[in-house]
């Protein structure tokens, strides 16, 4: 790389990824397996009518979310993983969905958020 030049910056997506109670960290571990190092787990609380949850599947309404930073690059296989090893596709085991950020005050910021810890 040429001196003074920076390195590409990739694009990144917020995943966002609901599940039971107790699942926050079956779905950290996976994304880290996957080299998503930007990973928060917060307890979350379904309260909408008994309607929606029986569109949704839900049942239990005590869940985890988990948001991840993720490189546009790496949703594909990450997704993937979670939909094979948690059952994503089956009615009431949770729900992940990626949402583009388009925007991140600085680019040593996006570096870290992003997993490239090279300076």
């Amino acid at each position: 790389m040429e001196e003074g030049k920076q390195p590409a910056v990739k694009r990144i997506k917020l995943l966002v990824a609901i599940v039971d109670r107790g699942k926050g960290d079956t779905v950290a571990e996976i994304l880290r397996d996957s080299g998503v190092t930007f990973n928060m787990i917060a307890p979350a609380a379904c309260d909408s009518g008994s309607d929606i949850m029986d569109v949704l599947g839900l049942s239990n309404q005590e869940r985890d979310m988990i948001l991840s930073v993720v490189t546009e690059d790496k949703v594909p296989a990450v997704m993937q993983k979670l939909l094979y090893k948690l059952d994503l596709d089956e009615r009431g085991n949770g729900i992940a969905f990626t949402i583009p950020i388009i925007g991140v005050s600085g680019p040593k910021a996006l570096r870290y958020m992003s997993g490239d810890f090279e300076q």
